[in-house]
């Protein structure tokens, strides 16, 4: 019965053009929709995972179940990894005809009055409520203040996961603590797209970082306070500098110490801010805020960022103990991070969303994923492939060893199969994923195609390189960092080789600390890497791409049950 109703209101909407007269669902995203719609009315309290592969559409799947659940009176989000798939979302919402408002950071857009970038211009939200926003003259016109509004008004918003998690957890506790109604408040259901990303994602966004600069920003705001008649905190540049010092430099032990001594500071930063917004209010209005003030509050907000993350983070680690403290020390920041993840995915993610919708082309090992992620009451759901990869192999050469006690011995022989590769390939542009600069720098001094191969030495490097490459016969790119983002469809690679299995590098003190309580994790992540790397060469059902695998211990990775998905293992041919 609920299933019929289902299809009845699905095909109201296709008799209604909402996704234009010419549609059609791609084989298995209606029955996908369906279930998913299914599953949030019998159990709106359980999570889905969604395992779908490059070209099943996951984008459409997610739009129509939200269209769906919306069409039955329900309120949901669709959150996205990064800025670039949001606004790939967008483009969609608008092929389909969809009108859902999209928000991103105020930092994204540009003043309507001087044209410039929010960080940068001279702009009065800074220190302002949005309550009195709506008073600003130039309300109208601000598109990040019109899209902020839409966007909490309507029952569908697309965000990105920075976005969300900071609303969804900052500003809702301040709007709470304040009596405020909260903007964009709890709903009935979201959507996370490139799910793998979760657990990176939190924990650089709820790490505290303490850095050196913030010394300055907070003598100069003691100066602030005095001179304008605030009460004075009681603590000195050399207090302060003497507590950044330890954090930066102590164990894990006395930096606790420290920190809890370095949050009662910010807490008074806090108080002092409270009372000069109120006094600003009173004194220059709405519209008249001096810019020395405005200079203020941009650092007493900077401060109170920190404040957040130390408070919260402090909270977590009298929960789970300081062994579970994680330090990455210099003498220009300190970065403290937690190595149980799923305690912070669930505090900042899972507690703060209603029925969740985890999709990634890339999910890999279900039963570690889910425990990563920190998951419960989860049901899963794997499509299959949309495309035919009797073209795309992965051919592991099951030959030799690039790990650190092997490395020298097999150097030379894999550069010589990697040279047998290219030479197969005469003409064709491919992509060699190298797994650090110094086999990048060994391939370039030993591979007898040094004329072919192109590679970079930074991020900035890289963008400019990947544009050269794309218009270059033959060419070959070669790095450490290719395996997200990129979009390498058709001509523009032919083949890719993996040169070294893609492992998170110990040099990390997180991923150091997270391999002395579990390898899961560690092994998790790589076949991770190696899906996302794969997928960077095959982006449509006509296109195709060979990938070759060179470093032997890939084989401790395929030889485990049930890691990589079935459609992956289908492909991977191994010679010796």
């Amino acid at each position: 019965m609920l299933e019929r109703g289902l299809d009845q209101i699905i095909d109201s909407a296709l008799e209604k053009n909402t996704f234009g007269k010419d549609f059609k669902f791609r084989k298995g995203q209606r029955e996908i929709i369906t279930k998913i719609c299914e599953t949030y009315l019998n159990d709106p309290d359980s999570t889905l995972v969604i395992d779908a592969p490059t070209g099943a559409g996951k984008s459409l799947i997610a739009m129509w179940s939200a269209h769906i659940l919306k069409e039955l009176g329900n309120r949901g989000y669709m959150v996205t990894s990064d800025l670039s798939l949001q606004d790939q979302y967008e483009t969609d919402f608008y092929k389909y005809g969809l009108r859902w408002p999209s928000i991103k950071g105020v930092d994204n857009y540009e003043c309507s009055v001087n044209g410039l970038p929010f960080s940068l211009g001279d702009c009065k939200l800074k220190g302002m409520g949005y309550e009195q926003a709506e008073k600003l003259s130039c309300y109208n016109s601000c598109e990040y203040l019109q899209n902020r509004r839409r966007a909490i008004d309507q029952p569908i918003s697309l965000l990105n996961y920075s976005f969300w998690l900071i609303q969804r957890n900052y500003v809702e506790a301040k709007m709470q603590q304040e009596e405020r109604t909260v903007p964009f408040e709890k709903r009935d259901f979201v959507f996370f797209d490139e799910a793998h990303r979760i657990d990176d994602i939190v924990q650089s966004h709820f790490s505290p970082r303490i850095e050196q600069s913030l010394v300055d920003k907070m003598v100069t705001l003691n100066r602030f306070a005095s001179k304008n008649g605030f009460q004075e905190a009681s603590y000195t540049k050399n207090k302060i500098q003497s507590l950044v010092n330890h954090m930066m430099s102590g164990d894990k032990h006395d930096v606790f110490s420290a920190m809890s001594e370095f949050e009662r500071i910010l807490h008074g930063f806090g108080k002092v801010r409270q009372v000069a917004n109120k006094m600003a209010k009173k004194r220059f209005g709405v519209s008249g805020v001096p810019k020395n003030w405005q200079t203020a509050f941009g650092h007493f907000d900077r401060l109170k960022d920190v404040h957040c993350k130390v408070e919260d983070y402090l909270s977590l680690i009298k929960e789970v103990g300081v062994d579970k403290m994680v330090l990455d020390q210099n003498e220009h920041e300190a970065k403290f991070m937690c190595v149980e993840e799923s305690l912070m995915i669930n505090k900042y993610l899972h507690e703060k969303a209603g029925f969740k919708v985890f999709m990634s082309a890339t999910i890999g090992d279900p039963r570690a994923f889910v425990r990563i992620m920190g998951i419960k009451n989860a049901k899963f759901i794997r499509m299959d492939n949309a495309f035919n990869y009797d073209k795309s192999p992965v051919v592991f050469v099951n030959r030799h060893k690039l790990s650190f006690r092997e490395r020298d011995e097999s150097l030379p022989k894999v550069v010589e199969i990697l040279d047998q590769i290219i030479d197969k390939h005469k003409g064709q542009r491919g992509v060699i994923h190298t797994g650090s600069y110094a086999f990048t720098n060994y391939i370039k001094q030993n591979s007898k195609h040094t004329f072919r191969l192109m590679d970079y030495e930074n991020s900035k490097e890289k963008s400019d390189m990947l544009e050269l490459f794309k218009k270059k016969d033959g060419a070959v790119l070669m790095g450490p960092s290719l395996l997200e983002g990129l979009d390498l469809k058709d001509d523009t690679s032919r083949f890719q080789i993996f040169f070294k299995v893609p492992y998170p590098s110990l040099g990390d003190p997180l991923i150091k600390a997270k391999m002395k309580t579990s390898n899961e994790w560690y092994d998790w992540k790589t076949g991770i890497s190696v899906m996302q790397g794969v997928g960077r060469s095959v982006r449509s059902k006509d296109d195709w791409a060979v990938t070759y695998v060179l470093d032997a211990c890939f084989r401790s990775l395929i030889n485990k049950p049930g890691f990589f998905p079935p459609s992956f293992m289908e492909r991977v041919k191994t010679i010796k």
